[in-house]
């Protein structure tokens, strides 16, 4: 409770009782002033009635609004302004029998609540957030709706697979997108079922065509198997874009948005947004980072695919791994 005084009934009551005593006390102090306020007395009870009434009727005014949760206009344009909520009504417009349609529902929800602010409500990479995120240079938040990634394990100029679209939700980007790996796989597979129908609208690869050999024979990591990684690296012109010594000095290249682009820096691999792995090395290496620079090689090692594994254990020399 307040310090603040209460005026009750009661109170009301007593002043106007104290008032009517002053008022005949007053009508007893002079002959005239005594038929005037004779006169007055009824109009002053009906006031002091009036007053009561209209107190009691505030206060049960107030009381009932308080309490009438009901007198909220949840069907008014107000509601329905609010980020999300037409969202929310249009589970009822959507049809509920789909193959998925509960999950994607779900991972509309979590776009709106943790991608949004990057990606845009219409996922063009325009969210309020974006402006503050690469203005000049790349990266930027992507544009799903271009049908551009970087991150795959497909050809490159094809779509990602879905699990491609959940690594990178799982995993974020070093330096520019968090990772959401809290939202747990059923939460990260919804948002990328989401992403795929509401801004890709395409039918994503199931599989790729990109060979992936395994990590093991000649090509295990060892010092020879880097040293020919080293001169793949200078046959193979990577050395043009990352530098003879892998720190990337190049600075005139461009992305598809014709931002400024760096060249990763191959000794820091922290700066590696498509993971730091063997097999994530391996995997940018062959599909390439559509959007950049950046080409996939697969073709050149088509039926060679196990000596790519000199090229990654070489990269991973220069990082003293």
């Amino acid at each position: 409770m307040s310090g603040r005084s209460v005026t009750t009934p009661f109170r009301i009551s007593e002043t106007l009782l104290r008032s009517e005593s002053i008022l005949i006390f007053r009508m007893n102090a002079h002959p005239r002033q005594e038929a005037i306020m004779r006169l007055l007395k009824p109009v002053v009870m009906t006031l002091g009635l009036l007053s009561f009434v209209v107190l009691f009727v505030s206060i049960a005014q107030v009381q009932s609004q308080e309490m009438d949760h009901s007198s909220m206009d949840m069907e008014g344009g107000e509601m329905k302004e609010m980020d999300g909520m037409e969202d929310m009504q249009s589970m009822d417009d959507m049809n509920m029998k789909e193959p998925n349609a509960m999950a994607v529902m779900k991972g509309k929800m979590i776009f709106q609540m943790s991608c949004f602010f990057c990606h845009g409500r219409k996922g063009e990479g325009d969210g309020p957030a974006s402006r503050f995120i690469g203005p000049y240079s790349h990266p930027r938040p992507n544009n799903f709706t271009m049908g551009i990634f970087k991150f795959r394990s497909t050809e490159s100029g094809d779509l990602p697979m879905l699990t491609d679209l959940m690594r990178t939700i799982r995993e974020g980007i070093p330096g520019y997108m968090p990772s959401f790996r809290n939202l747990g796989e059923d939460g990260i597979k919804s948002v990328a079922m989401y992403i795929a129908k509401e801004f890709i609208q395409e039918e994503l690869p199931t599989t790729t065509t990109i060979k992936y050999v395994k990590h093991v024979g000649p090509y295990a990591y060892s010092a020879k198997s880097a040293l020919r990684g080293r001169l793949l690296f200078n046959i193979m012109k990577c050395n043009e874009c990352h530098g003879d010594d892998g720190k990337a000095g190049r600075m005139d290249l461009r992305d598809e948005r014709q931002l400024m682009i760096h060249p990763v820096d191959l000794t820091r691999q922290e700066t590696f947004g498509n993971g730091t792995s063997h097999e994530d090395i391996y995997r940018t290496i062959m599909t390439g980072l559509d959007g950049t620079p950046m080409p996939g090689y697969n073709d050149s090692f088509k039926g060679e695919e196990d000596s790519a594994w000199d090229l990654v254990h070489y990269i991973l020399s220069l990082q003293g791994r």
